[in-house]
């Protein structure tokens, strides 16, 4: 396992285990998000961001995290050893979310490339959105890993915190999965 994918939707984990994989495997770490958002929240496009990932891909080890299904998963999971699907139950997952746009606006943390998660990302409607649209992330994934022909040996499909945590001490990271951390900061 020298090429990773981790894949899930927002609040799932995605960041807080690439990062521990990718300190466990001595891999470059790919944030997508970093890739795609230039600055004052401008989208770099899907061109950009497969020209941003052409670098990264042609290393011997990386893990990289985030969805953008639509614009790179036929470019960068196919080229993975493995793809790591986190897909925790909805309510864990927007909790997570929430809390983690939270911190972030509070602290004014920078994200990428000088922006800052605004207090919209808590309005009653994000908050809705973010619900409503939880399960269409997993059925994305799906259809995607069966049009792309992805083996099912190549997947690991973690629905929970303590399936999360079992598969990283069995690969024995130095890093712990902690379900309880409030992940985001970069």
């Amino acid at each position: 396992m020298q090429r990773v994918v981790v894949v899930g939707g927002p609040g799932s984990g995605k960041s807080t285990l690439a990062a521990i994989l990718a300190e466990h495997l001595n891999a470059r770490h790919v944030e997508l998000d970093r890739l795609w958002w230039d600055a004052a929240w401008t989208p770099a496009g899907r061109g950009e961001l497969r020209r941003r990932l052409a670098g990264p891909l042609v290393a011997d080890r990386w893990v990289i995290d985030g969805n953008y299904v639509d614009e790179v998963a036929d470019l960068v999971w196919p080229a993975a050893d493995i793809i790591v699907w986190l897909n925790p139950a909805r309510h864990v997952a927007v909790r997570r979310a929430v809390l983690r746009s939270g911190v972030r606006a509070v602290r004014r943390s920078e994200l990428w490339n000088g922006n800052r998660q605004s207090i919209v990302a808590l309005s009653p409607w994000a908050i809705a959105r973010l619900v409503h649209r939880w399960p269409g992330y997993s059925q994305h994934i799906a259809r995607t890993l069966t049009q792309l022909a992805i083996a099912d040996e190549q997947v690991v499909h973690l629905d929970s915190d303590a399936a999360v945590d079992r598969w990283v001490r069995g690969l024995r990271c130095p890093g712990r999965w902690d379900a309880g951390q409030v992940s985001g900061d970069p």
